[in-house]
C-alpha cells in the first residue's frame, strides 16, 4: 500500500492534466487536434488499466503485462495517426458525438482512478469480486473528489470568462458531499444527505433536464444508506450532462 501523500500528489497531477484536456475541447479546430485529444484520454485509460493489473498482483509478469498494455496501445494509435496523417489537417466540426464521447471518456478515467488509487491505498481485499470492485471504485473519494475538482475548475474558468451557468453549481456541491463514501462514519452520512438534499432542492428550481437530474439526486441521497446505486447513477449521469453542457457553451460562445 502506497503512501497517501504520494497518491494525493499523483491524483492531483492527473486531475490537472484532465482539466487542461477538457479546457482545450473548446479550442480544437482540426482533425489532428481532435486525434491527440482522444489519444491523451485513451492513453490515460490504458495507463490506469495497466497500473491496476500490476496492483492486483505485483510481480515481474504483471509489470510486463502493464507495460505491454501501454506500449501496444500507443503503437496502435500512432500507427493509425501516421496512416491517415495527410487527412488530419482538415477542419473539424464538433457534434453531439464528440461532446458525449469525450464526456464518457472522462467518466471512465475517473472510475479507473477510483480503482487504481483504491488498490494502491487499500490493497486487493476490497476488490475481491466484480461487484465489490465496481462498488469500491465508484463509491470512493478517489472517484468523487478528482471529479469534483475537475468540474469546479471548469466552472471557475467559465465564470472568469463571464459564462456562468448557475444551474451547474449545485451539482458540484452534491459531488463534494457524497453520502456513499466514508462508510463507517455515520455523522458524515447524515450530514452529506442533508447537504445533498438541500442542494438538490435548490437545483430543482431550474428548468430543463437538470431539474430531473436533481430530483434523481435527491432520491439517491435519501436512499444512499440502503441503496447507493441510485445516487451513483445520478452522479454519473450528471457528470456527462455537466461536461456536455460546458463543452457546448464554450464552443458556441466562440471563446478562443
Amino acid at each position: 500500500m502506497e503512501n497517501l501523500t504520494v497518491l494525493i500528489g499523483l491524483a492531483s497531477l492527473m486531475v490537472a492534466v484532465i482539466v487542461v484536456l477538457l479546457y482545450y475541447v473548446s479550442k480544437v479546430t482540426t482533425k489532428v487536434g481532435t486525434f491527440f485529444l482522444y489519444f491523451a484520454f485513451f492513453m490515460m485509460i490504458f495507463m490506469l488499466i495497466g497500473a491496476s493489473v500490476y496492483l492486483f498482483s505485483p510481480s515481474e509478469t504483471s509489470l510486463g503485462i502493464a507495460v505491454g498494455i501501454n506500449m501496444v496501445s500507443m503503437i496502435l494509435f500512432l500507427g493509425y495517426f501516421f496512416a491517415v496523417a495527410e487527412r488530419l489537417t482538415d477542419k473539424v466540426t464538433f457534434t453531439w458525438y464528440h461532446y458525449y464521447s469525450i464526456s464518457l471518456l472522462t467518466v471512465i478515467n475517473e472510475g479507473l482512478m477510483g480503482l487504481t488509487f483504491g488498490l494502491a491505498q487499500f490493497g486487493v481485499a476490497p476488490f475481491s469480486s466484480l461487484v465489490s470492485g465496481i462498488n469500491e471504485s465508484i463509491n470512493s473519494y478517489w472517484f468523487f473528489y478528482p471529479m469534483m475538482a475537475e468540474m469546479l475548475s471548469l466552472y471557475l474558468i467559465s465564470l472568469s470568462r463571464g459564462r456562468s451557468r448557475i444551474e451547474l453549481f449545485p451539482f458540484i456541491g452534491i459531488t463534494a458531499f457524497p453520502p456513499v463514501i466514508f462508510q463507517g462514519i455515520l455523522i458524515w452520512k447524515y450530514f452529506s444527505i442533508i447537504m445533498d438534499v438541500g442542494l438538490s432542492l435548490f437545483g430543482i428550481y431550474f428548468k430543463g433536464s437538470w431539474r430531473y437530474l436533481y430530483i434523481l439526486a435527491a432520491v439517491g441521497s435519501l436512499s444512499a444508506l440502503y441503496l447507493p446505486w441510485i445516487f451513483d447513477v445520478a452522479v454519473i449521469a450528471g457528470m456527462v450532462m455537466y461536461y456536455v453542457g460546458v463543452f457546448r457553451t464554450e464552443r458556441l460562445s466562440g471563446i478562443r
